[in-house]
């Protein structure tokens, strides 16, 4: 490989045997957190800055500006470090120290901000990346919106799982942060297979499970990180989404954990509540024999002042 980025992609996939989906289907996890940054936003950010700069939007040298939960923020860092581009990425202050640090380690400028404000407010953590890039004349990322972060998984993604379980795939588990992974890699494989099931797992206290089911949703704080939203972002629509599954923080650290017991997988919180999600799914589907993706978005190694720190739990779960 010639560089770094030719390092994207690619990840394993996993059978979750030990953890069990009712002894009647097959759980496989598309292990997201194996990419050189940690996570799936590796895919999306490689891809976004290089078809900016494809494109023109883009100018060599010019600084790139991002509101990000921290993964994009870190895959960003290393497209621009390699690239020669400034960062900087305005993130709230629920986002872990470990991703500031590892943001802060390829030469990104961060900017934490307070959350907890609506998305219509000038406050909120993307309204200001949006206006800080256009005070210093800089690329908006706009991964909430921008079509290439769907792109990404609709060409790679997608393709990878579709091989992978060689088109035997029925279901496929994930949480929609951007929506990029849910809707890009699911259209691909409902293009192979219209009858496949895409399944969103969501935080309790997100708002999306709720709209997807027609009922009034609640917005609530919640501790897992990267998944769920009190807007809908401009690349979801959630009429794709067959059933959505709310998992509470304390199921999903504790199938974190449990991933960890069982197959030795270090993963994050999101993806403890994918999985929750997930094996939700399968022991309430008795009838035929179903394979079950669930796309592990996140390494576990973000959070080991977080979730994976007893003293910090019991601090903040009841």
């Amino acid at each position: 490989m010639d560089s770094i980025a030719e390092a994207v992609g690619g990840t394993p996939m996993i059978r979750l045997s030990r953890l069990g989906a009712g002894g009647l289907h097959t759980l496989l996890a598309k292990c997201e957190f194996m990419n050189p940054g940690g996570s799936v936003k590796d895919r999306i950010a490689f891809y976004m800055v290089e078809r900016a700069l494809e494109q023109g939007k883009l100018k060599p040298g010019q600084l790139i500006v991002e509101a990000t939960g921290g993964n994009t923020g870190i895959g960003l860092a290393m497209a621009a470090r390699l690239k020669g581009h400034e960062l900087l990425c305005v993130m709230t202050e629920k986002v872990g120290k470990e991703k500031v640090q590892m943001m802060s380690l390829f030469g990104a400028e961060v900017l934490v901000v307070p959350g907890g404000k609506t998305r219509e407010d000038p406050l909120h953590f993307i309204n200001q990346a949006r206006r800080i890039a256009r005070e210093r004349n800089g690329w908006f990322v706009d991964q909430f919106d921008n079509r290439d972060n769907l792109d990404a998984h609709y060409l790679q993604t997608g393709p990878e799982i579709w091989e992978q379980t060689e088109g035997r795939i029925d279901v496929l588990v994930a949480g929609i942060g951007t929506g990029g992974t849910l809707f890009g890699a699911g259209k691909y494989l409902r293009e192979r297979n219209p009858a496949v099931k895409l399944v969103l797992a969501d935080p309790e206290g997100s708002m999306l499970s709720g709209w997807q089911a027609g009922t009034e949703p609640h917005s609530g704080s919640y501790l897992v990180e990267g998944i769920g939203n009190d807007f809908i972002p401009g690349l979801v629509d959630l009429g794709q989404v067959d059933r959505s599954i709310q998992v509470s923080d304390a199921e999903s650290i504790a199938t974190a954990k449990l991933l960890i017991e069982k197959e030795a997988i270090l993963a994050s919180g999101s993806a403890g509540c994918i999985v929750a999600a997930a094996l939700r799914y399968c022991n309430e589907s008795p009838g035929a024999p179903l394979t079950v993706v669930a796309v592990l978005p996140g390494t576990g190694r973000f959070y080991l002042s977080t979730i994976f720190d007893e003293t910090w739990l019991a601090s903040k779960l009841p």
